[in-house]
């Protein structure tokens, strides 16, 4: 006679076999029957709770829990959170990865339960809502064409407020397509797209002289945990120069810049056989210094991945919706944008500046791709914003 789910789970205890449970669950799984997977999952809440009695169970609540969430389809949506505990797929940001999760595999129709679900609801909190819009715009679809996301959106306080709510519903052009981690069931996959890009550098012809501008808190703001993770390093800085920075005198202005990142320490030789000028400043010499012009929309892209995805490790991701939101307040303050500025005025001042991407010689950069230089002149050609950062150094 065939075991009851109960019977099941009870089988557990003692054992890290769960080879049977999880065949049952495939077998159910073809068919679309997702409400066997709840029945699992809330006999394993039963059985043993929130502290699991081993990887394996835990492990075993999460494959429930994945083939649910990512079955294609209103029902099973609705199933994944009938589960108990409310809906989780960890690691530090569980509401913030469930919002990616279900942005990437559920059909834009099927999400509409989400928004309509009663203000309150236990297992559908205000937040998961505020990150799944910002999801499904990063993914192209349209959200604002779904009448109950702007049902919800109208009516809610917590959205009102909600930092995530300056954020426009459709992409920027700047945005193009957003490169995205990639979900499946006990992993995640995410480019790193820190290279500096293909282009001709710009041959070095004298400097400009600078003095430290105000202070630009937000420049960081998209890189902050690369300080924190694996003694990744980062700096920034506005300078203003005494006069228009010609694009041949940016190599030589920036390698006189009182940064570390530019102080050449631990330089063998030329970077690439960049031509340099005559003179050194700061300790530092421009053929040292490769400076490659470059797009507010590649450096956005750039940033939204160092937010999102970056830092390594995924417990301390930003994800979509705030690594959107990040990405363009770092963007506003290279450009001198105030951080409340609408995102329209954030990307017409940007089409206004000049673009830069640089790396150094030395031991501060590490060039295998992990590195970040962004250096952009405004619109006067005056205003010089540096934002320099290596996210893995080791450790």
């Amino acid at each position: 006679m065939a075991k009851t789910i109960e019977q099941l789970v009870a089988g557990l205890a003692g054992t890290y076999e769960v080879s049977e449970v999880c065949l049952l669950l495939e077998a159910h799984l073809e068919r679309g029957d997702t409400a066997f997977h709840v029945e699992v999952g809330a006999a394993l809440h039963r059985r043993y709770g929130s502290g699991w009695a081993g990887a394996e169970h835990a492990s075993l609540y999460d494959h429930v829990l994945w083939d649910v969430i990512s079955t294609p389809g209103r029902v099973h949506v609705e199933h994944a959170f009938a589960l108990k505990p409310a809906v989780s797929l960890r690691p530090g940001r569980p509401l913030h990865r469930t919002a990616a999760v279900l942005a990437e595999y559920q059909p834009l129709e099927a999400l509409a339960w989400v928004f309509e679900a009663p203000a309150g609801h236990p297992r559908v909190p205000e937040e998961l809502r505020a990150c799944l819009v910002q999801e499904l715009v990063l993914r192209g679809a349209p959200v604002a064409e779904l009448p109950a996301a702007r049902a919800w959106a109208a009516a809610s306080p917590y959205w009102a407020a909600h930092p995530l709510a300056r954020l426009p519903w459709t992409l920027d052009p700047i945005e193009g397509e957003p490169l995205m981690a990639h979900y499946s069931r006990g992993a995640v996959a995410f480019g790193v797209p820190y290279a500096l890009p293909e282009g001709d550098r710009i041959a070095a012809a004298g400097r400009v002289a600078v003095e430290i501008g105000a202070d630009e808190p937000g420049l960081t703001v998209a890189l902050r945990r690369w300080a924190r993770q694996f003694n990744g390093q980062l700096e920034a800085a506005v300078f203003e120069a005494e006069r228009p920075v010609a694009p041949a005198e940016l190599p030589g202005t920036l390698a006189g810049l009182p940064l570390d990142c530019m102080s050449g320490e631990g330089c063998r030789g030329p970077l690439g056989g960049v031509d340099g000028v005559d003179e050194a400043h700061g300790g530092a010499h421009a053929a040292h210094l490769a400076v490659v012009p470059t797009t507010a929309a590649a450096v956005w892209r750039q940033l939204f991945v160092a937010a999102s995805s970056g830092a390594g490790d995924e417990r301390v991701w930003s994800y979509g919706g705030y690594g959107r939101l990040e990405a363009w307040r770092s963007l506003a303050a290279l450009v001198g944008a105030g951080p409340e500025e609408r995102v329209a005025e954030v990307a017409r001042r940007a089409g206004e500046c000049a673009w830069y991407a640089f790396t150094m010689c030395g031991d501060w950069f590490i060039r295998d791709d992990l590195d970040l230089g962004f250096a952009v002149l405004d619109a006067g050609r005056r205003r010089l914003a540096v934002i320099a950062a290596t996210d893995y150094r080791g450790g």
